[in-house]
């Protein structure tokens, strides 16, 4: 970035050079800047033109900006974030000087939004750059109380909780503090219950009556509301007297709940549909699929068309609905591949249900087609009533795009065979078909996983077993280790965990590899025996760590669960797995070829 010491409001040139000479015929490539400051970022996409031999843009630099941090999208799939490390660009005072804030609100990136530019959650750094940033820039402290405090409590170091009681007694002494801060220490004095603190801090918030505090005030009263009219007169209040509150949102979310949980469907999606400027679209295909699952087909239909237009509105004002941490073309993919393409599969198969097949094929269509096909479900949906109205050709090209990603379960398998043979007259040449089909799914896989491939030290650990025996990481060198991190809440690892008892027990005498389950985030206070007794129910032959502080979660960088690492035997990290898919199979195929990977092969 030039000029190199740039303040907000300056306009900066960018300039590019790709590592990978494959890339040097490129025109042009799109660079997203995201500005910070003590919120979430602003991006800003900038098209990178070639000159010579780089690609140059200029960008104009919000004026409350603290710092910028970029990536190069490559493509669909694919950015250059500077191996992980996301290209992170200070900007300066008049003087020269690096611009208070920078620190603190680049800690943010290590704790919440770095994802988007390819940083890894990790809380000792942010910790570490937030202290630092206090004691350079001391008067820093009031803007990033909530996040300072929240460090403290997620690492734990020692002396965290003096540490955190001198920070509230400071902090709570300065002038002018705003209500964001206001809320921050209310919350922590009552937690603690030190109330005559908490209520000097309401009594400061007095000043600003229509402000967040009050907003927030006003959230917790609904929580004890519990009659239907009066949840409804509140939420009229609430928008009367905070017209632009960001909290709406949140109260329409939490009445909609509470109408799921009395079972009255139909009336939530009334309210919702009245509500429908300040409610997001999923609420509707929520009530839609809660209504499926208790045979109102016709009240989910109603609420599905509700929440598609709905959707459809979103996705052609983006400026209007998109958080300003997105860009316009990464928000809509995600929406559109996400919740457009699950609400339009659910309607296309419950229209097949009634025995509407034409409207049925339409609707699974545009949902193969809003997921870009990476979906197996809705992929193996729209191939069903593609072969119940006889179109074997479009089902095998679907059915064949889907194998090709590496989802080439026996299910979907058995659709191909049905299409290969209805389209040919007989299942002749079926077999050298599919084995040729997988092994190229398989190559494919194999190919996509070798560029996702790091190699990072596994940061060392000790912990103990269910038995009480301590083990560390150390223990396991010279083997592949699969670390699994999870807790019995987690849905997604739950899903997940049919698929790795499979793999654990097809690895079981195969002493090069060994699985290891760290449970973290586990909220109760008897961690073990709720662990134990979830493994007995469930016959899980797992071994299982207890990460009962959540330090090594922290150290790992992991920011959602399940998140599985793949060690080498050297002790290199070589992959990180975020999520379940929801499919067992391309799972199992994933990690036993990640284990093929580690081992050099």
């Amino acid at each position: 970035m030039s000029p190199e010491k740039a303040k907000p409001g300056d306009t900066v040139t960018f300039a590019y050079i790709p590592a990978d000479k494959n890339l040097a015929s490129r025109e042009a490539f799109n660079l997203y800047v995201y500005s910070y400051s003590k919120e979430l970022p602003k991006v800003q996409a900038v098209e990178l033109k070639k000159s010579g031999k780089k690609w140059t843009g200029n960008y104009t630099i919000d004026k409350e900006a603290y710092g910028l941090v970029a990536k190069i999208k490559l493509d669909r799939e694919n950015d250059d974030n500077n191996q992980g490390k996301g290209y992170i660009f200070a900007l300066y005072t008049p003087e020269g000087k690096v611009l208070p804030g920078h620190k603190a609100g680049l800690a943010l990136a290590y704790t919440s939004w770095g994802q988007l530019v390819g940083i890894n959650q990790d809380l000792n750094e942010a910790l570490r750059l937030t202290e630092e940033e206090f004691l350079a820039n001391p008067a820093t402290k009031k803007e990033f109380v909530n996040s300072y405090l929240r460090l403290l409590q997620a690492t734990k170091k020692e002396g965290w909780e003096q540490k955190t009681k001198d920070f509230l007694e400071e902090v709570s002494a300065l002038p002018d503090l705003d209500d964001s801060t206001l809320v921050t220490l209310y919350r922590f004095y009552a937690q603690t219950g030190n109330q005559e603190k908490a209520m000097a801090m309401a009594e400061q918030a007095q000043k600003n009556p229509k402000g967040e505090f009050f907003q927030i005030q006003a959230v917790m009263q609904l929580q004890g509301i519990q009659a239907p009219k009066q949840r409804l007169e509140f939420v009229k209040k609430f928008q009367e007297e905070f017209p632009d509150s960001k909290y709406t949102e949140s109260i329409i979310g939490m009445i909609t709940q509470s109408l799921f949980q009395e079972k009255k469907l139909e009336e939530a999606n009334n309210f919702l549909q009245d509500n429908r400027l300040k409610a997001q679209p999923y609420y509707f295909y929520a009530v839609a699929n809660q209504a499926n699952q208790e045979g109102q087909a016709p009240l989910a239909l109603k609420a599905l068309d509700n929440g598609i237009s709905l959707m459809n509105e979103h996705l052609a004002n983006p400026d209007k609905y998109k958080p300003a941490y997105y860009t316009k073309e990464e928000w809509q993919e995600e929406m559109k591949t996400s919740l457009s393409a699950m609400m339009l599969s659910l309607k296309g198969n419950l229209l097949w249900k009634q025995g509407q097949l034409n409207e049925a094929v339409n609707s699974l269509r545009q949902a193969y087609e809003a997921s870009n096909g990476e979906q197996s479900g809705i992929s193996m949906d729209y191939a069903r009533v593609l072969l119940e109205n006889k179109n074997y050709e479009p089902a095998i090209q679907v059915l064949e795009a889907t194998a090709r990603k590496g989802f080439t379960g026996s299910d979907l398998m058995d659709l191909l065979k049905q299409a290969y043979a209805g389209a040919r007259g007989s299942d002749s040449g079926w077999e050298e078909y599919r084995v040729k089909l997988e092994t190229g799914a398989t190559e494919a896989l194999r190919s996509e996983l070798q560029k996702k491939m790091v190699e990072q030290p596994a940061p060392a650990f000790e912990l103990k077993d269910l038995e009480g025996k301590v083990v560390k990481l150390a223990n396991y060198q010279g083997k592949v280790v699969i670390l699994d991190f999870w807790a019995t809440w987690c849905g997604p690892c739950l899903g997940s965990f049919p698929g790795m008892k499979k793999l654990v027990e097809e690895y079981q005498k195969d002493p090069s590899v060994a699985f290891v389950f760290v449970n973290t985030w586990q909220d109760e206070a008897n961690k073990e025996q709720v662990v134990k007794e979830f493994l007995e129910k469930n016959q899980y032959p797992f071994y299982v760590l207890m990460d009962t502080e959540d330090k090594v979660v922290a150290s790992y960088g992991v920011s959602g669960i399940p998140t599985k690492f793949v060690i080498d035997p050297k002790g290199k990290i070589r992959f990180k797995s975020i999520g379940f898919e929801g499919d067992t199979e391309k799972m199992v195929k994933e990690v036993k070829l990640m284990i093929e990977l580690a081992r050099g092969k």
